[in-house]
């Protein structure tokens, strides 16, 4: 047990030393997850924890990996956690929950409900429960009434085991929040760990992986550990997002036409706003402790933008987010009513090959939701405007508001760029901050190691699976049978193959 803080009260993974830990294994059959479970035993183990790792077995209905509970995928997820431990000085206990009541309190239902919503909001980029189809929903009532259980189970494993700290992956989806709300209200520490869209692993102690607070202190101290070198890897990673190059995070941009714009606002006298709106999944459903506000509706504050900039003035370009083409309600289609509504507005869809940049060096001002565009926005030196909060809303890299209405009224005002430094202390932890886990090697994205060997690689496993795989993708409301179908079931099996 660490002698000199509480557990509640560490911020750091080092500083935690010969203590009862608990690790929680969800979503095995993923690649990144089973990975990085893996990896942190590892790093735990080495400051001479005891370690107990958490599994459960098909009494959890529809968790976030295996929606429609089938076998194939179960057994490899099975097999791929029990590989994760091979050899490690760890005790196993798998979870039954066939017996464990689902009777939770209100406040606790409550923010179940919203862990579950966000794993079916990031599966399927849904924005309510009012978008499942009877599928999904059967889907997401499974995985609801399993997070009551789960918690149940986890209260009372934590009070017989009387464990220091419980560590899972991220946190905030349906399979996993059980765990995380369960140590909270059990005051004991936990630990998080994700990948960052560079590739670069990190681990938050009793803080959530989108914490504001965190965020923040972390990217600042990245930048006072080196100033220059902070600023040297700042510039590299806006220049590898605007030529399209690697840094971890999916090219969006690499099939759009380079400085192309719309016909509209190349010769316009008119001051033109770039907005910029992202999926919703992220960072809606993360819960009322996130130190931060989304706005309800990115759609509603934008028309709140439409009505309140006059159209002699102004034209608003909505530049939709590539992943916003796999909405479950058919986003588009109300995107594309906003501009039919308002002459002055004009909507680049998902799949537009105009410019992301060439748009962003046009604007007048840029708008975003919680965007790595309005980092790289201030970065280019124009003036940007947050409409809600994000991790990094408290870098002075935009003026920040809480509505479309707020918006207009700076707009209308007049703003003028933020200093670049806030842009320069995001860019570089983005692009270089690590939590390292020793035994994790990263190669690329979906292709990970730990101590030299890949976890859980059975082709076997991994083909008898491919069917329920492509039900799951075939079942999303975004699914469309094309060129692009074909390519990605031909690099999933591929993948498979190879044992990634």
């Amino acid at each position: 047990m660490n002698a000199i803080l509480k557990p509640t009260e560490i911020k750091n993974k080092d500083k935690i030393i010969n203590s009862k830990v608990a690790v929680y294994i969800n979503s095995a059959s993923i690649s990144l997850m089973i990975d990085f479970h893996a990896a942190a035993i590892i790093d735990l183990l080495s400051r001479g924890n005891k370690v107990t790792v958490y599994l459960c077995d098909r009494s959890f209905k529809s968790p976030m990996d295996n929606p429609f509970n089938r076998k194939s995928i179960d057994n490899y997820r099975m097999f791929r956690a029990k590989d994760a431990i091979k050899g490690l000085d760890v005790r196993l206990k798998i979870i039954n929950l066939r017996n464990m009541s689902d009777k939770v309190s209100n406040k606790t239902a409550e923010t179940l409900e919203i862990g579950t919503m966000s794993s079916f909001a990031s599966i399927l980029k849904a924005e309510s429960k009012k978008d499942l189809s009877p599928k999904w929903m059967c889907a997401y009532n499974n995985m609801l009434e399993s997070a009551k259980k789960l918690y149940n189970y986890f209260i009372s494993e934590i009070k017989n085991e009387h464990y220091d700290f419980v560590f899972m992956f991220n946190g905030r989806f349906g399979c996993v929040r059980p765990a995380l709300e369960a140590t909270k209200d059990s005051n004991i520490g936990f630990g998080l760990y994700e990948i960052k869209k560079s590739l670069h692993e990190i681990v938050f102690i009793n803080e959530l992986i989108h914490s504001i607070e965190g965020n923040t202190r972390r990217a600042l101290s990245c930048y006072e550990a080196n100033k220059k070198e902070a600023e040297i890897s700042a510039a590299k990673f806006f220049e590898r997002k605007i030529e399209s190059k690697n840094t971890g995070d999916p090219i969006y941009t690499k099939d759009q036409e380079r400085g192309s714009l719309p016909e509209a606002i190349k010769n316009t006298t008119k001051k033109v706003i770039a907005v910029y709106p992202t999926t919703e999944d992220e960072y809606k459903f993360i819960g009322k402790e996130w130190d931060g506000y989304v706005p309800e509706s990115q759609l509603d504050e934008m028309e709140k933008l439409a009505i309140s900039l006059p159209q002699d003035e102004y034209i608003i370009v909505i530049k939709m987010h590539p992943n916003q083409i796999f909405s479950a309600n058919n986003i588009t289609e109300k995107y594309l009513l906003l501009g039919k509504k308002y002459p002055h507005v004009i909507i680049e869809t998902p799949l537009s090959k105009k410019d992301t940049y060439a748009l962003m060096n046009r604007a007048d001002v840029v708008i975003t939701f919680a965007s790595t565009i309005g980092v790289e926005a201030c970065y280019a030196r124009k003036p940007v405007i947050l409409i809600g909060d994000t991790n990094w809303g408290k870098m002075d890299i935009a003026d920040k508001v809480y509505s479309g209405t707020e918006a207009c009224e700076l707009i209308k005002k007049g703003i003028k760029p933020k200093p670049i430094l806030g842009a320069i202390i995001w860019g570089n932890y983005i692009y270089s901050y690590k939590d390292a886990l020793p035994a994790l090697s990263v190669a690329g994205r979906g292709n990970y190691f730990v101590n030299g060997r890949r976890i859980g690689r059975s082709v076997i496993r991994r083909i008898l699976q491919i069917p329920a795989r492509l039900e799951i993708h075939v079942s999303n409301p975004g699914f469309f049978l094309g060129t692009d179908f074909f390519l990605r079931t031909l690099e999933t099996i591929v993948s498979m193959l190879r044992g990634r």
